[in-house]
């Protein structure tokens, strides 16, 4: 008994199946109500020419409640569904899309590539010795400078680009620059490379100073993303072996 009467409130509790209860219970409720009262005198009178008509209109509209219901319910649940999916689409620290955003967005990308053909181009931007940075402050001071830069690299964007942080712990942004050829994206990953070089990062009463490393590569037609991502992480690690970093890189 124990065991189901859990069943059964744990069923009430779920929200689809609630909804559906709930109109069922209604539908008991004016069955029974009606059935009662036409045992009234007055009410029996009232309803002796009527009682047919009347409570097969109130199945009907109960009938159509329960359907209204379980509609709504659909509706709400997959509204909070989509809610849920977004917030797991977004990195806590930065509020950027994250990584498990930029491969759905890869992979539609690499979905449409043979069908459009404006060009597309993508900017990995990662901070130079960022790891020697931890070490000599500390991660709540790396974490603020990182969110920092999330917010600037956000707000420097064109509304045809995407900004994303590349990996949950990392120091690396990835920008998804649509309509641009990688001629314009070599272009607009120098001004943001020398935006943050010119940035001052202020958290508590310190100041801090960063530099950047950038890679550059265009998502050709009929190329899979591994492929793309690949040679932009090449030409990012070729940025990041010139002397002093700070500079971009591009591979066609």
């Amino acid at each position: 008994m124990k065991y189901l009467r859990d069943s059964f409130i744990k069923f009430k509790k779920d929200a689809l199946s609630k909804a559906f209860y709930d109109s069922i219970k209604y539908l008991f409720f004016s069955v029974i109500l009606v059935i009662i009262l036409k045992y009234i005198p007055v009410v029996k009178e009232w309803l002796k020419v009527e009682f047919t008509l009347t409570i097969w209109l109130i199945v009907l509209v109960s009938l159509l409640l329960i359907t209204a219901s379980f509609l709504l319910s659909i509706y709400l649940f997959n509204k909070k569904l989509k809610l849920i999916q977004t917030e797991n689409q977004i990195d806590d620290l930065t509020g950027l899309k994250n990584h498990k955003a930029l491969e759905l967005e890869l992979v539609r990308i690499e979905n449409e590539r043979n069908t459009k053909d404006e060009p597309i181009s993508l900017i990995l931007i990662d901070v130079d010795d960022f790891k020697k940075f931890n070490d000599e402050n500390s991660y709540e001071i790396a974490d603020s400078i990182l969110s920092k830069l999330g917010n600037l690299l956000n707000k420097d964007g064109r509304i045809t680009d995407e900004t994303f942080r590349y990996f949950m712990r990392g120091d690396e942004f990835l920008i998804v620059a649509k309509e641009t050829t990688i001629s314009n994206a070599q272009l607009a990953s120098e001004r943001k490379r020398k935006l943050i070089e010119d940035s001052t990062f202020r958290i508590d009463n310190n100041s801090f100073n960063l530099t950047v490393s950038c890679g550059v590569t265009e998502f050709n037609i009929g190329e899979t993303k591994e492929i793309v991502i690949e040679r932009l992480n090449q030409a990012l690690q070729k940025a990041k072996k010139k002397t002093g970093k700070n500079n971009t890189e591009i591979i066609i």
